[in-house]
């Protein structure tokens, strides 16, 4: 009882703490005493923000305790989850504009009828959105299938901003909950699997604050394992042709999937742990690739913690996960000290990811040895 008051209270506070970056040219909100107060006082929002993130990690690493020493009932676990859905849902998407290039897209697709991977937002004249979004000058960034599913929370927004913000996060969080449910049912109804992914304070904070698209993503992809282990090729197929269609990184998926296949249809049996470990390494791979395009995001830790959160034992692989999940979320902490993203903050931003999964990799290195 304790532990799900100050729980819940706790993500309360983040619900608040997350109107402190609405901004002054926010059309709702023409002043907003959070937003003055932390933008005066940086230094204090950059502290809160790392607070936050320990104490969320902390709360976590207690409940993922308890499911393992097999204390907390499975109720209980999909209690917590639907409680941190229901408060954080009022939360405003403060530590990314993604959603807002979200709206902007399926606006341009579907109230102005233009071709959103030839119009920018920025050349629509007089258009809201562009006081205070981001990337307003780029074509659409995602696969025609996430511009396709997009008219759905754009025509219930009904061209409202506040209410298609959280008809945009309502349908996420859909997403998220049938990922959820994937993983519950694939790893044969296994709460710390459940546990492991679906309360990892990256993964809430990107999906239910953020508002990120990745579980969409990841939940077609899941769902095409899931319908093939039940034979179901054709439709499994479908599923990952959908996946790749909304962000592409889950291509990296398709020779284990291919190779899954061939093992079915020669009826051989299939390791399914030894799958999800190469899947989580395929999605690992295209995850320290990113890079490449532009950098590592947070919120791309999702692709592989879904097939991590699978694996039956843990080992390494769990605790490295875990290390870098929370390194991944102090990257935007550097940006809240010196309101900067030039600078030093590229180089801290490296820091803060990869030590903690350094120090735990030596750790466990030396307690092989020992």
């Amino acid at each position: 009882m304790i532990f799900s008051i100050l729980y819940g209270l706790f993500l309360l506070v983040i619900t608040a703490f997350s109107w402190s970056f609405v901004g002054n040219n926010f059309p709702f909100f023409t002043n907003n005493f959070l937003f003055d107060f932390f933008h005066k006082t940086w230094w204090f929002q950059g502290g809160f923000y790392c607070g936050v993130i320990t104490v969320f990690f902390i709360f976590y690493l207690f409940i993922l305790n308890k499911v393992r020493k097999k204390l907390l009932k499975d109720r209980y676990v999909w209690k917590i989850i639907i409680s941190t859905i229901l408060i954080l849902l009022p939360s405003f998407p403060a530590f990314s504009y993604d959603i807002f290039n979200y709206i902007a897209t399926a606006k341009v697709a579907f109230f102005y009828k233009e071709n959103p991977y030839v119009v920018m937002p920025i050349e629509i004249p007089n258009e809201p959105l562009l006081g205070f979004m981001h990337a307003a000058n780029k074509i659409a960034l995602y696969g025609p299938v996430w511009i396709g599913l997009t008219t759905v929370p754009h025509s219930i927004g009904f061209n409202n901003l506040l209410t298609t913000i959280f008809t945009f996060k309502v349908f996420i969080i859909f997403f998220y909950l049938g990922l959820v449910w994937l993983i519950w049912h694939v790893s044969e109804r296994n709460i710390q699997s459940v546990a492991f992914f679906a309360l990892n304070p990256l993964v809430v904070l990107e999906t239910f604050v953020s508002s990120h698209n990745d579980v969409v993503m990841m939940f077609f992809a899941l769902a095409s394992f899931y319908y093939l282990k039940k034979r179901k090729f054709i439709f499994s197929i479908f599923l990952l042709f959908l996946s790749v269609f909304i962000k592409f990184a889950t291509i990296f998926l398709i020779p284990i999937y291919g190779y899954a296949i061939y093992l079915t249809v020669r009826r051989k049996k299939i390791v399914w742990s030894r799958l999800w470990f190469w899947s989580a390494i395929a999605l690992y791979i295209v995850f320290f690739l990113s890079p490449l395009r532009e950098e590592i995001y947070s919120w791309y830790l999702i692709w592989p913690l879904v097939f991590v959160s699978l694996i039956p034992n843990w080992e390494f692989f769990h605790f490295a996960t875990l290390a870098l999940s929370f390194g991944l979320l102090f990257r935007f902490a550097p940006f809240l000290f010196t309101l900067n993203w030039g600078g030093a903050t590229p180089v801290i931003k490296k820091i803060v990811t990869f030590v903690p999964p350094a120090i735990i990799s030596m750790y466990y290195a030396i307690r092989k040895k020992i």
